[in-house]
């Protein structure tokens, strides 16, 4: 089977569709759609996509249970869901469930193709970590990182090779890791060290975002901060440590990372995603350093669950 080209966009409005369609054409991806879910897993067995980008509200098979089928036959496909207000809990629960990331459908023209750039990125990294090693019981590794964002799949590959040598987690809870990594990751190097707000994003096309990063890469005493990560993963957990070297920040002024409802706020985004997809997740009291575990699950354990 030849490797997957497109972008599989599922949605039973044909307005929602051609808008998505076209805002992902633009940007030079290459898109097929479906209609609803039952059309959207005939799709992708016949041909897998890159990703798929769906939304939540649908006849025959919804979002969810559209998410809950790809992560049983097709573990390795990222989901996108495209959330209205009023669908906080189910799109919460597709994200718990399987889902790679979410956009707010207000912010479709702006927000969709960063997002899919962002998962497919992080995807094409953790595809590229294969290989078992058979006689490993521990890993751990400490790196001391500049603030380049290109770094960041990089980064996120050499981190996720020991929790496939350890046999830890599906491919589908390693990519929601990996993206759990890549906001931290990003967090820590663009707000935490270069001190660069995410509401520049919102002005004049994120022009005045990203002319920020450049400058204070180049200058004192943002240039010379490291971002200094830490994972320590066993055949049970992995546990990652990211600190940056900035001045931190007050913790009281986040919103619950964990509030469905904060789904469709601005800002926010990248912990809300942490918190879902991390069984623990912990600040230090200056708010410089992040302490993310994720816990492999036994299976036996979830079948005596699930029968008590």
């Amino acid at each position: 089977m030849s490797e997957p080209t497109h972008i599989l966009v599922v949605d039973d409005s044909p307005t929602q569709v051609l808008q998505i369609q076209m805002v992902l054409e633009n940007d030079g991806l290459l898109v097929r759609t479906a209609g609803d879910g039952d059309e959207a897993l005939e799709r992708i067995q016949a041909e897998p996509p890159l990703l798929v980008v769906t939304d939540l509200q649908m006849p025959n098979m919804n979002g969810l249970e559209l998410v809950a089928a790809v992560k049983n036959h097709s573990a390795s496909i990222p989901v996108i869901l495209t959330t209205s207000q009023g669908s906080e809990e189910i799109a919460a629960q597709a994200l718990q469930g399987g889902a790679t990331s979410y956009v707010p459908k207000r912010d479709l023209a702006t927000a969709l193709v960063p997002v899919v750039r962002q998962v497919l990125s992080v995807n094409q990294a953790t595809q590229g970590v294969r290989e078992v090693a058979k006689f490993a019981t521990e890993s751990s590794i400490t790196l001391s990182l500049e603030n380049d964002e290109l770094l960041v799949p990089k980064v996120i590959t050499r981190l996720e090779l020991p929790m496939v040598e350890l046999d830890l987690f599906d491919e589908g809870e390693r990519m929601q890791i990996a993206m759990a990594l890549d906001e931290a990751l990003l967090n820590a190097m663009v707000h935490g060290n270069l001190e660069v707000s995410s509401e520049l994003r919102q002005i004049d096309d994120g022009k005045p975002y990203s002319d920020l990063i450049a400058k204070r890469k180049l200058i004192a005493p943002y240039k010379d901060r490291r971002v200094i990560v830490h994972m320590n993963a066993s055949p049970s957990s992995a546990t990652i440590v990211i600190r940056d070297e900035g001045p931190g920040f007050d913790l009281t002024t986040l919103r619950d990372p964990t509030d469905p409802e904060n789904l469709e706020r601005a800002g926010g985004r990248g912990l809300l995603l942490i918190n879902t997809f991390m069984d623990e997740v912990r600040h230090n009291d200056k708010g410089n350093e992040i302490t993310m575990v994720k816990k492999k699950v036994d299976p036996e354990a979830e079948v005596c669950d699930g029968e008590s």
